[in-house]
């Protein structure tokens, strides 16, 4: 503040501003005065007509007024309270009247504040003061602050939910420093007195509430609360993130590996749930949880929720199984053993990936339960086709916990499937044998049936899928293999003339088809000069025996009887049919035999003497019967 010092200067140079009290007071002094000196002045009159008489005054200070009333900068209220350990800004304008700076000071309770010679304000005894500003240039802006403290943080905080605040606007004259005489409590409702605080939230603790399938519901349950009691309790928000460094306090949500979040607010112990991917590698992984409030407030504690994803176990569909590219089975072996080299295919699903947590491809469905068999016998536990029975039977079934010893199953897992963890496929390409004795589905008692083939599939943790049948059956061919095993048939020695009396000697042959068989036969004209069939007999009579000579029955029937067929000749037939029924061999180191009777005549032609031989072929045909 500045004055006229040269029209003051032979008296008192102190600032000042006009008070009517020492106006008053002054006069009186006067008017006392020249009564008492009334002799001596009417006596000076007397001797002097005129003179001078200097006057002083001392005006005192005045404090700055509010030109803008003091406001909130961001206004805090019941509905947007400001949050513990965030601060209140309080802005306001004042003119002080001689242009001298001035302080902004808040306080929370009504009480004269204390102004300070040359100095900051400070509020009134008992009252707590949320703070001052700076000096502040006249009809400038002024700025004020503090930082809220809850009591969870500070026992000693003088926040609570809700505080008033009382606004003064204060010089700092050197000698007579002044505030304004009357607090302001704000310009408007939405930026006036009483701030709020809004008061952490309080996380006791969190869980995750149980294993989770893929697919499934994943929730985090909490025992939580909310302290503040003005308006209403806040509503609770539980954020899970991966790791603990994925959250976010500025956005209130996770940056990253976001896992779930309350959607519908409650005020105490919340939860959040999420439904899992459909493929999810099984085991545990990593979570975190952080609590807020409604106001994006949040609690100081927060909590690992580590989680497990359970192990599930695969499925097959019965779609996914192929046996034999859906092509007819064909046994192709003639000499009675296996034949190789038959196609399974199928896919084995697991939800918990086919990569498990190592990252290897296949490294989740590692096993399978595998069968083919005769559709009709099923797979039921006990009576059925079931590798848990070990039910291995060559004619009809043949199952994997055989192999390899009596069933070499080999199964290989496809390099073009699993493509990484999201998916859940493996594909298994096998190959397989059947024994000659596989029952045919084309003929005989089988005729309505086929084959089939089902698959369980198992993973790294021993979970098994249920076994199921393939839904594309196919058909298994009957053959007609066989073994001869007598190569010769030796009539002995006879005259023309003569004949064999009965059907002495036999032919056995070995039935090495999955087939009742009968026999087609044929021969030659036997002579001295036979080779082979390509060189065949003259055929003059007194050097050939005919083919027609020779005849063949299941039985050592008399040579002459009805039931002893002729060989035909050429001339006739190519062959002639045996109803030999060899029955389907059932075991495969014992193989049904079949025996045929024969007997021959020589024609009284004959005189040529000497060994006569030719060569007879015997055809296995299905028994028409079967």
């Amino acid at each position: 503040m500045s004055y006229n010092n040269q029209a003051f200067k032979p008296y008192m140079q102190t600032a000042g501003k006009v008070s009517v009290l020492a106006a008053i007071v002054g006069l009186a002094v006067f008017i006392f005065a020249f009564i008492v000196d009334v002799g001596h002045q009417e006596l000076q009159k007397v001797s002097a007509q005129s003179g001078t008489a200097s006057t002083s005054l001392t005006v005192l200070n005045t404090p700055p007024v509010f030109v803008v009333n003091p406001y909130e900068v961001t206004p805090s209220s019941t509905t947007t309270p400001t949050n513990s350990g965030s601060a209140v800004t309080w802005s306001a304008i004042a003119n002080d009247a001689n242009g001298a700076d001035y302080y902004l000071l808040v306080c929370n309770q009504n009480v004269t504040p204390i102004p300070t010679n040359g100095g900051v304000p400070s509020c009134g005894t008992g009252a707590i003061q949320w703070g001052v500003s700076a000096a502040t240039v006249s009809d400038a802006l002024a700025t004020v602050s503090t930082t809220t403290v809850e009591e969870a943080d500070n026992a000693s905080t003088p926040f609570d939910e809700t505080n008033d605040w009382y606004a003064w606007v204060c010089d700092g004259d050197i000698t007579q420093a002044a505030c304004s005489v009357a607090p302001s409590q704000g310009s408007f409702a939405t930026s006036s007195s009483p701030f709020n605080m809004n008061q952490r939230p309080v996380l006791t603790s969190a869980t995750p509430a149980g294993g989770v399938d893929p697919g499934g519901t994943l929730t985090f349950n909490s025992v939580s609360s909310d302290v503040d009691v003005v308006d209403a309790a806040d509503n609770l928000f539980l954020i899970v993130c991966t790791n603990p460094g994925d959250y976010n306090a500025a956005t209130d949500t996770c940056d990253n590996n976001f896992i779930a979040s309350t959607t519908v607010g409650v005020t105490t112990n919340v939860s959040a749930a999420t439904t899992t991917a459909a493929i999810l590698r099984d085991g545990v992984f990593n979570a975190h949880a952080f609590l807020i409030d409604q106001h994006g407030h949040e609690a100081t504690a927060n909590f690992t929720v580590d989680f497990t994803v359970n192990n599930v176990a695969p499925t097959v569909l019965s779609g996914d199984i192929v046996i034999n590219g859906g092509n007819d089975i064909i046994l192709t072996n003639a000499s009675g053993g296996e034949t190789t080299g038959f196609g399974l295919e199928f896919t084995v699903t697991d939800a918990n990936s086919c990569v498990n947590t190592s990252g290897t491809p296949g490294s989740e469905i590692i096993g399978f339960e595998a069968a083919v068999f005769r559709t009709s016998i099923g797979t039921t536990t006990g009576s059925g086709c079931n590798p848990a029975d070990a039910s291995y039977n060559p004619n009809f079934c043949y199952e994997s916990s055989q192999a390899p010893g009596a069933w070499n199953l080999n199964c290989t897992a496809s390099s073009t499937s699993c493509t990484g963890a999201t998916d859940s496929t493996q594909l298994f390409e096998c190959t397989f044998p059947l024994w000659f004795v596989a029952d045919p589905t084309d003929i005989g008692p089988h005729a309505a049936d086929s084959w089939s083939a089902a698959i369980a599939g198992g993973d790294d943790n021993f979970a098994t899928s249920s076994l199921v049948i393939g839904s594309t059956p196919v058909s298994l061919i009957a053959n007609t293999f066989f073994n001869l095993v007598t190569a010769v048939i030796p009539y002995g020695a006879l005259a023309p003339g003569s004949d064999t009396g009965t059907l002495a000697t036999s032919t056995v042959v070995e039935n090495l088809s999955n087939a009742q068989l009968d026999q087609e036969l044929d021969g030659s004209a036997m002579c001295p000069t036979f080779v082979s069939t390509s060189t065949d007999c003259s055929l003059t009579s007194d050097s050939t025996v005919f083919t027609s000579n020779q005849k063949f029955a299941t039985s050592a029937v008399a040579y002459a009887s009805p039931l002893a067929t002729e060989l035909p000749t050429t001339t006739i037939a190519t062959s002639a049919e045996l109803d030999l029924n060899v029955l389907e061999t059932t075991a495969t180191s014992t193989p049904a035999e079949g025996e045929t009777f024969w007997g021959i005549a020589v024609p009284s032609s004959i005189t040529v003497a000497g060994t006569y031989t030719g060569l007879n072929t015997f055809l296995g045909i299905l028994d028409a019967g079967w």
